[in-house]
């Protein structure tokens, strides 16, 4: 467990930019970068490119030690940072990067749902008992019905459904990241999470 007060003091005395401020630092790397790193792989879902945050998340961490507020906490400080970065990552130029990761996953761990949004929306659905190659064959379906059904969304409630079950940010995350009323963002995702199991249902028993 990560000493907040700890923390704290060793922020304060690299924000100081003296003789210790880099053994603070390296310090304040040591006791936070397991958990932060863990922060950006549930967002970008790969290791290179959550290292890739982590390091990227350091480097505004150091160049801003000054606009930490003390009043807050520290880990949370820099958990915004990483987090942030993390998205910036997905909704970026490099998008295509974390997008090459999920669609080689989806073809080749259908079963994982951690994965991909298509298998963690899916955990939300009732696609059968069916087992071995009929299980298989089912689950190719439910995805191929789910991706269909996401892509009928509107942008808002789809952007709000995907960041929050295949990234995991909660509703307070969402309203901050796309900068929009915490009211207006639950109804994104309550909207889209009815007409999206209404798509599901009318499409899934078509394919039936």
């Amino acid at each position: 467990m990560i000493d907040e007060s700890e923390l704290k003091r060793l922020l304060s005395v690299a924000a100081l930019r003296g003789g210790a401020a880099a053994a603070a630092f390296e310090r304040v790397y040591r006791l936070t970068s397991p958990v932060l790193l863990g922060v950006a792989l549930k967002i970008v879902r790969r290791r290179e490119l959550a290292e890739e945050v982590l390091h990227d998340a350091f480097v505004k961490i150091w160049r801003n030690l000054d606009s930490f507020d003390p009043h807050g906490t520290a880990i949370g400080w820099m958990s915004a940072i990483v987090r942030n970065r993390a998205l910036d990552l997905i909704e970026s130029h490099d998008m295509s990067r974390v997008d090459s990761y999920h669609d080689t996953t989806r073809s080749s761990h259908l079963d994982s749902i951690d994965d991909n949004p298509e298998a963690s929306l899916d955990r939300l659905f009732d696609w059968g008992s069916a087992e071995g190659a009929d299980q298989s064959l089912a689950r190719k379906r439910a995805a191929a019905v789910l991706r269909g059904c996401l892509g009928e969304l509107d942008a808002p409630e789809r952007q709000s459904l995907v960041l929050a079950y295949e990234h995991g940010l909660s509703h307070g995350d969402l309203a901050v990241h796309l900068q929009r009323p915490l009211g207006t963002v639950k109804t994104w995702v309550r909207r889209g999470m009815e007409h999206l199991k209404r798509c599901v249902e009318r499409c899934g028993g078509a394919a039936t």
